[in-house]
């Protein structure tokens, strides 16, 4: 079986490669005008089958909340059918978001995360095209509320820090260890992800979603197709502390290295901590320097590492990603490990010194997966404690770039080498401004949603 790609959202199925971004966040004022507005969205979202060559001016994606789904007035009987941490608020324990990322401050304060319906993503060649777009719809949202979450009450944007995708506020280059998605149901080839991960309304025994049809329940059929070809979302807003990260490896880079220059070291702690160098050559393929004609690979594991003097166990991509890496038996879920499809864009000018100039600049990110539990939620749990593989001889270890005032989790970082173990004490780079859970309906779903056909 093929999936019918006409009726799955494109921001899912592919990376639309724009320069400019825009998320607007929307409250709906009653059924009948979040309706209205919906039905204007969806005769403009772009859809994974829509033709990008050349690029269009701009494209539209639509994500819903439960609280949305709630207040375009859907049947509480296909509602019941979403899984309990759909319909909850996101957990602040689960994803470690604690001090200045606790729930109370995101958003800038200015609403609550219950508040949050609709969002709206718009990609744009400009900001002209997005001010277009933007424009339309604001027009159309008569009677429903937009939420504005930035300090100065606007709008939360994003772009590229250069002339190319793929650069990040810490220098990484970012969108190179995507999962290879099987969009249909041929032999999966070596490397590949079935498309039951991320795609809900397609469950079997081995690879579950949920809203899930039962025999016994005539209302679970229509929410298993008000969920078919959609996926969840994990919007999370991150501010990063770039002036912090530059201090820090200009401080603790050469004590870890001291053999080094004081340049080279510092690069090498930043290539420690994520498991790539920044211009995403991997260390396990390029341990002392990196190689531009490998910045792009993904055809790697870990088992020539066990000791972890190529890649430390704790860098953020054998974190989020252990490739073949062993795990406790806790941690092995029947459907493999946990993986999400990111999109996302820096927001903010980008800064290349140590001096804090105050201004505001981070990651917009969003995480698709078919469980927000098994992909989105145990990613998360594994970031925050090191504790799901015997690799690690300190079981409460961190990933560099989760929050440091997780409870019970160490800020040590140790870095194996041949000559002994060395350590740096972490600190806190990263600060969540705000985070919602959206489905993302099939094309299809958003019209009869418009037209209150689950209602």
């Amino acid at each position: 079986m093929s999936l019918d790609l006409a009726d799955i959202q494109g921001l899912i199925h592919h990376f639309y490669g724009y320069p400019k971004t825009r998320h607007l966040l929307i409250e709906i004022g009653n059924p009948a005008v979040g309706m209205s507005l919906l039905k204007f969205l969806a005769s403009r979202v772009t859809s994974a089958a829509d033709s990008l060559n050349p690029l269009p001016e701009s494209v539209l994606n639509v994500g819903i909340t439960y609280r949305g789904l709630e207040a375009l007035g859907v049947n509480a009987q296909f509602l019941k059918r979403f899984p309990q941490e759909f319909r909850d608020e996101p957990d602040q324990v689960t994803m470690g978001d604690f001090g200045a990322s606790d729930p109370a401050n995101w958003w800038n304060g200015r609403f609550q995360t219950q508040q949050v319906h609709l969002v709206v993503h718009l990609y744009g060649q400009s900001l002209e095209a997005l001010d277009k777009t933007t424009a339309e719809i604001r027009e159309m949202a008569n009677g429903n509320q937009e939420l504005l979450p930035t300090e100065s009450g606007g709008v939360i944007e994003g772009g590229w820090l250069g002339d190319t995708p793929g650069e990040l506020h810490f220098g990484y280059h970012d969108g190179i260890s995507q999962p290879t998605v099987r969009w249909d149901d041929g032999p999966l080839q070596p490397g590949e992800v079935d498309y039951r991960r991320f795609i809900l309304g397609y469950a079997t025994r081995e690879i579950s979603s949920s809203p899930l049809k039962f025999a016994s329940d005539p209302s679970s059929s229509l929410a298993e197709e008000l969920g078919r070809n959609g996926t969840y979302s994990v919007f999370r807003w991150l501010y990063q502390d770039v002036a912090r990260f530059n201090q820090f490896l200009e401080s603790e880079g050469p004590k870890a290295f001291p053999e080094l220059s004081s340049k080279d070291a510092q690069e090498l702690l930043a290539a420690k901590l994520m498991g790539r160098w920044r211009d995403g050559t991997p260390l396990i393929m390029s341990p002392t320097t990196p190689n531009q004609a490998l910045s792009s690979r993904n055809d790697f594991d870990y088992a020539d590492d066990l000791d972890g003097r190529k890649c430390p166990f704790s860098a953020h991509i054998r974190v989020t990603n252990p490739r073949n890496q062993k795990l406790d038996d806790a941690s092995t879920d029947p459907s493999g490990a946990p993986r999400v499809i990111r999109r996302g864009a820096p927001y903010g000018p980008k800064l290349t010194g140590t001096v804090d100039d105050q201004v505001d600049r981070g990651l917009v990110g969003m995480f698709f997966c078919a469980s927000i539990v098994r992909q989105f939620y145990k990613q998360a749990i594994w970031m925050k404690e090191n504790n799901f593989s015997p690799v690690f001889p300190n079981q409460h270890s961190q990933d560099p770039l989760a929050n440091r005032l997780t409870p019970d989790a160490s800020n040590q970082f140790l870095i194996p080498t041949a000559t002994g173990d060395r350590t740096v004490t972490l600190q806190d780079f990263v600060t969540t401004k705000g985070t919602a859970f959206f489905l993302l309906p099939g094309v299809q779903t958003l019209h009869r949603l418009a037209d209150g056909q689950f209602q």
